[in-house]
């Protein structure tokens, strides 16, 4: 084997750090709970020394933050700042929530804290992942009401709580970059005619999409639709299609009222196969796999 000669003169080059500092830092966690509400649930609403964040996975419910009430959507998450009286009401049953309570330097969640929050999909991914290191890390369900301190495995993977911090941290620098949904373009015309479409793909949830009888119906030519669609919402007519069917499917998943092969049907799918590769194809995980992971009070997607 041959050996590149040392040069007799070489560069040392000095290389110069660059600081990193912290925005906010998540060092205690004191609740982490997941609950499928029935619409029967009463609480008495609670005011404590620490962060609390509340996350609406499925159905809506009523909130309370001090004297203030808000409507909690799926999708949606809202920050409670400590001290701040807080409540919760299903609105109906299948309410699924997160609620998580935190401390540490967190003086720049008052920026987002009292508002309500629309979750992007990397926050969901972030969520997602706190739910499931969490279940791995703690002792016992998530579902326990009254808990006041967190139990954990004895063999508890050795960077579940790690993770669970990263995670919490880098959610909620997403959520302080992006605290609201971008506007929609203005214009009546474009916002009339995006709104019938959205109006038609909602009607004909349960059959195939045919771009024809859309543009038939609101009376403009198929590609001038595709494009005001895509200008209003950032995705094709399609994707968005495809988006509400697994939406709905994951909320018939929930209610248990249905086999796979019928939630297929009812959404208007040839074969329950093509069902099982569109819903893997948005959630990551099959429909039986998520079906099981709402049985184990999992995250919903």
């Amino acid at each position: 084997m041959r050996y590149a000669p040392k040069p007799s003169i070489y560069l040392k080059p000095t290389f110069t750090p660059t600081p990193l500092s912290d925005a906010l830092t998540v060092d205690k966690l004191y609740l982490l709970h997941y609950f499928a509400y029935s619409k029967n649930f009463r609480f008495e609403g609670e005011t404590h020394d620490f962060w609390e964040m509340i996350y609406c996975d499925a159905g809506e419910a009523e909130i309370q933050d001090e004297e203030t009430a808000y409507q909690l959507l799926q999708g949606q998450a809202f920050i409670h700042a400590p001290w701040h009286f807080h409540n919760v009401k299903p609105d109906h049953a299948n309410t699924n929530v997160i609620v998580v309570g935190f401390g540490g330097e967190l003086s720049a969640l008052y920026a987002v804290a009292g508002k309500l929050l629309e979750f992007t999909p990397l926050a969901k991914t972030f969520m997602r992942a706190i739910v499931s290191e969490a279940r791995r890390a703690f002792a016992g369900p998530l579902n326990r009401v009254y808990q006041y301190k967190i139990d954990l495995k004895e063999n508890m993977p050795p960077f579940a709580l790690q993770s669970i911090k990263n995670c919490l941290e880098s959610l909620f620098l997403t959520l302080l970059e992006n605290p609201a949904p971008e506007p929609q373009p203005d214009g009546e015309a474009m916002s009339a005619a995006a709104r019938q479409i959205l109006d038609y793909l909602h009607e004909n949830l349960g059959s195939k999409l045919s771009l024809q009888a859309l543009a038939y119906k609101i009376g403009y030519s198929p590609a001038y639709l595709q494009r005001l669609f895509k200008e209003a919402t950032g995705t094709s007519i399609l994707q968005y299609f495809i988006g509400m069917k697994i939406e709905r499917a994951k909320q018939l998943i929930s209610e248990e009222k249905y086999t796979l092969a019928e939630i297929a049907e009812l959404l208007g799918y040839d074969t329950p196969q093509y069902f099982s590769k569109q819903f893997k194809d948005i959630t990551n995980m099959s429909p039986a796999a998520y079906e099981k992971s709402v049985r184990d009070t999992g995250i919903l997607g």
